[in-house]
């Protein structure tokens, strides 16, 4: 049987909240984990996540239908802005899921580690 859903890791605008919200209205669900990294102002308005660095970073894990994957993958710039890798993300209760997060590709110079983590506590 072919998935129909997909897990995608949010940590700035696709957030609940935050103004890119609608590119995931058909969401089937929304939680929370964290995965370490480093998570950037890009001063464009949007974050940057980049694996490298210890800072627990805030994500919602969001399951989307995979018909809406293409227009989250437009939003992202994938794949000349963002690129996409599949990892594991720490839930609340301690264990792992995996789910697919935007990595971007080449960070502007005026970016600035938000030292929280959380897109939302910048």
């Amino acid at each position: 049987m072919k998935k129909e859903t997909v897990l995608i890791a949010a940590y700035g605008t696709l957030r609940s909240g935050e103004r890119n919200e609608r590119f995931c209205r058909n969401a089937i669900s929304r939680r929370n984990a964290t995965i370490p990294g480093t998570l950037y102002d890009t001063g464009w308005g949007f974050p940057a996540f980049v694996p490298a660095g210890k800072t627990k970073v805030t994500v919602e894990l969001i399951e989307i239908p995979i018909r809406d994957w293409a227009d989250v993958d437009r939003l992202e710039g994938y794949p000349r802005l963002y690129d996409r890798v599949l990892t594991d993300f720490r839930l609340p209760d301690g264990s792992t899921v995996q789910a697919w997060i935007y990595i971007m590709n080449h960070l502007p110079e005026q970016a600035k580690i938000i030292p929280s983590g959380d897109w939302k506590a910048r």
